[in-house]
């Protein structure tokens, strides 16, 4: 927000600081000017005096907000004496001990709320008995033995102790179905630490969500859905994962730990029960029960090792290791490993077979990855191992101060003129730190009080330009947001009605003007989100009605790409046969089962990304080189499309030039090109359409051709059939059953297939005219590039 209305701020200050205020705390300001001159004025010190009862008073009876509110302003004013430090001291002591005894008193009707009392005591003093109280009720018993159970206060959580031991990470001793990920095994040493017998269940996350420390899932519908509360949560980042386990007060394992806990005592097992492949003790994926049931309930399934449930097949589960082959830099310790890529998943998962179920399968995804059959479980140290301070930190997360801004000092014993001083004083600050939302909660109390209040009334001319800004900005999530304050202070009071009108009517031009704006600058989707943002306070507003529908997008527009000078083109929203064309007899199994899916608008490069356009991303240090550079360095070949570059390679370019890899379902809704026929332009092959192998005299191009060598197709994109395939952001199934039909990427593995493949399309220069039909696919490992593969991108 901008720094500007400095005359409200000075209106603000006016009315904080007056001496005039009856009470201790609007005469508290007074008092200390007074002190700093004379530090024996008695008057001021009763004043003072009379604030630090008034927050004691608050402290006996529970009203941790006011607490909170009062000993700020206390503490911000009584620091400017000499002896504030010491005196802030003591009344923090204070308050802490009556903080503390208060929880006590409601330790057995209100766990909650005693803890929140001793959360706010600790952090007022470290050296009370709050942090003892805390760590009785947080923290597991100390000296456990192994298999001993405990369960969490926090989220009801069930945790096994597993002691201090020896483990092998990696490949069982007589495993054959190792994969080369698992072959090195090694053994390290793990200290004693907690693990939750189960995943983290969806009851268990809706209370971190509760709390406002973790996000919702992915599917709100299943993690919404009560009858569902017990299954593990699913749709859950690794990020995610880590607000939970912080939330709680524990973190996630290692591998080395989570290994540990599936071994148990016996290292020369394969599975968590013993080395029988016998999937009714885990739910998993066979090909008689197909993928679709989804994830159980937790503790359906015989619990393994010291009392571990589910910890093979239900949901891959997320350690806090990032991802290498091979366990070579694995830490002795059994620490996890912090170099690597994205993070590591264990367990298997109910879409994956029995043998993705074994102690050491291991597999990863990028840190954002979300998907219906990855989910975590938490450990925590001993309680030995953790500091008081860490356990001050969970307590506070776990039991905030919850209170509705300007709402602090509801039911606090203060008189009308202490508690407008305090609100008056409140908004000074939130103002000052350009905080207006929070601003105008508070002045809400004003008002409802005194419509006139000149500090909330100037507080409201101040958002009032604060809103437009932010409208003009293109800031559409500040404007809702504070729109909303601002009518809900001034609601249902008929001396508002005009002013509310009149700031709408600014509003809207604002947000028209943002509107035409990012038009102009080529970004549509900003612009229609001013626009829209525009309809919601003035529905049949004819300006901004013309505006929307300016923003709309002809099939096949074109762009330039600012950050690598790529022109795209516009494919346009709709529905669309997705798979095989009807009639196709060459089509594969992988191309059904066929469906009706909707793709929304997007943007795509009109050619693959060619060697020059590659050579400056590598030459920005954002991408490495093909692994083949005879092409790449070929000056000749500068317009090919790049080629000898992996999966990630061609993610790390999407990534530098601000885009991302195209979906599956999007590229074939481009390469159709609003045709349902075999190829772009029909159901006959005709060689000058593509560059595909020998498929005409003399087959001009060997190996890849320049791009935009062959005539685009409807919505003016080269190239999308023949040249060379190109990767796309899905991960390669078998069929469609299951994949997403609003047009996302389809990340998720089902069955048995052990290796990670990426869809490519489009076929290549080396393949037939039967293998370059628009619904042809094939999947390839992520790391392994070709002579024959390259990429374009898309943005949204």
């Amino acid at each position: 927000m901008r720094r500007h209305f400095w005359p409200s701020v000075a209106v603000c200050l006016a009315f904080a600081v007056s001496p005039a205020w009856a009470g201790p705390w609007g005469g508290l300001p007074d008092a200390v000017a007074r002190l700093q001159v004379d530090p024996g004025d008695r008057a001021a010190e009763r004043v003072v005096g009379e604030a630090e009862a008034s927050i004691m008073v608050e402290a006996r009876n529970g009203r941790l907000a006011a607490v909170a509110a009062l000993m700020e302003v206390y503490a911000s004013l009584v620091m400017r004496l000499p002896d504030g430090d010491e005196r802030v001291r003591r009344i923090e002591e204070r308050v802490a001990g009556t903080l503390t005894t208060f929880g006590q008193a409601r330790r057995e009707g209100d766990v909650a709320t005693a803890a929140a009392a001793w959360a706010m005591a600790a952090n007022l003093d470290r050296t009370g008995a709050a942090v003892g109280l805390l760590r009785q009720i947080l923290l597991p018993p100390p000296d456990p033995e192994g298999g001993d159970t405990w369960t969490s206060p926090l989220d009801g959580a069930k945790l096994v102790y597993h002691p201090a031991s020896r483990v092998r990470v990696g490949c069982s001793e007589i495993d054959r179905r190792c994969r080369e990920n698992e072959v090195y095994f090694r053994w390290v040493e793990v200290s004693g630490f907690w693990a939750e017998a189960h995943e983290v269940s969806n009851d268990r996350y809706r209370s971190c969500v509760d709390a406002g420390a973790c996000s919702p899932p992915l599917d709100p519908f299943r993690f919404n859905e009560r009858s569902r509360g017990s299954e593990p949560v699913v749709g859950i980042s690794w990020r995610q994962a880590k607000d939970y386990s912080r939330w709680s007060g524990r973190r996630l394992p290692s591998e080395a730990e989570w290994e540990r806990a599936a071994r148990a005592a016996e290292m020369r097992w394969r599975f968590p029960w013993g080395n029988n492949r016998a999937a009714d003790l885990a739910n998993v994926w066979d090909e008689m029960r197909p993928s679709g049931r989804g994830p159980t309930a937790v503790g359906s399934f015989p619990a393994t090792g010291l009392g571990i449930f589910d910890i093979a097949g239900n949901v891959w589960e997320w350690c806090e290791d990032r991802y290498q082959p091979g366990f070579k830099d694995l830490p002795a310790d059994g620490s996890p490993l912090h170099s690597g890529i994205g993070r590591v998943v264990r367990g298997g998962s109910w879409r994956r077979d029995i043998d993705l179920a074994r102690v050491s399968t291991r597999s990863w995804y990028d840190e954002g990855y979300r998907a219906d059959d990855v989910g975590f479980r938490c450990v925590m140290d001993a309680s030995t191992e953790i500091s008081d301070g860490k356990v001050v930190a969970v307590a506070s997360r776990a039991y905030p101060t919850k209170v509705r801004p300007g709402q602090e000092l509801d039911g606090a014993e203060l008189t009308t003129e202490d508690r407008r001083y305090l609100v008056r004083r409140a908004i000074t600050w939130l103002v000052l730190e350009e905080r207006p939302k929070e601003a105008v909660l508070q002045a809400e109390s004003l008002l409802r009080t005194d419509p006139r209040d000149p500090v909330a009334l100037d507080l409201l001319d101040w958002v009032e330009d604060e809103l437009t800004e932010a409208a003009r900005a293109g800031n559409v999530s500040a404007v809702a947001e504070l729109r909303f304050s601002f009518q809900r202070a001034v609601s249902g009071d008929p001396r508002f009605e005009r002013r509310l009108q009149a700031m709408e009517v600014r509003l809207v031009d604002a947000l028209r003007s943002c509107g035409e704006t990012f038009s102009r600058n080529g970004d549509f989707r900003q612009a229609s989100a001013c626009i829209e943002e525009g309809l919601k306070i003035a529905s049949s507003d004819p300006a901004l009605r013309r505006a929307l529908a300016s923003l709309e997008r002809t099939p096949g527009e074109l762009r330039t790409w600012p950050a690598d000078g790529k022109v795209m083109a516009w494919v346009p929203s709709g529905s669309f046969r997705y798979g095989a064309s009807e009639g196709d007899r060459q089509a594969a199994t992988d191309e059904f089962p066929v469906g009706e899916f909707i793709v929304t608008g997007f943007w795509l490069d009109r050619t693959e990304v060619t060697n020059a356009e590659y050579r400056r991303c590598v030459d920005a240090g954002a991408c490495t080189p093909p692994s083949r550079v005879e092409a790449y360095n070929d000056p000749n070949r500068s317009s090919n499309p790049v080629i000898w570059v992996s999966w990630f390679q061609a993610r790390d370019y999407a990534q530098w030039a601000g885009k991302r890899l195209p979906t599956e379902v999007e590229w074939e809704r481009a390469a159709r090109g609003a045709s349902e026929s075999r190829f772009p332009w029909g159901d006959r092959w005709d060689p000058s359409m593509a560059n595909g192998m020998g498929t005409a005299e003399g087959d001009y191009w060997a190996a890849e051709a320049p791009v935009g060598s062959f005539p685009a197709n409807t919505w003016g994109i080269h190239d999308l059939i023949g040249n060379v395939a190109e990767y796309v952001q899905d991960v390669y199934h078998m069929s469609y059953g299951g994949a997403p039909r609003d047009g996302r990427a389809w990340e998720q593995e089902t069955g048995y297939a052990s290796e990670r493949r990426r869809v490519t399309r489009n076929g290549s220069y080396a393949d037939p005219p039967n293998r370059l039909r628009v619904s042809r696919r094939d999947g390839r490992r992520p790391d392994n590039p070709s002579r024959a593969i390259g990429f374009r991108c898309a943005v949204d």
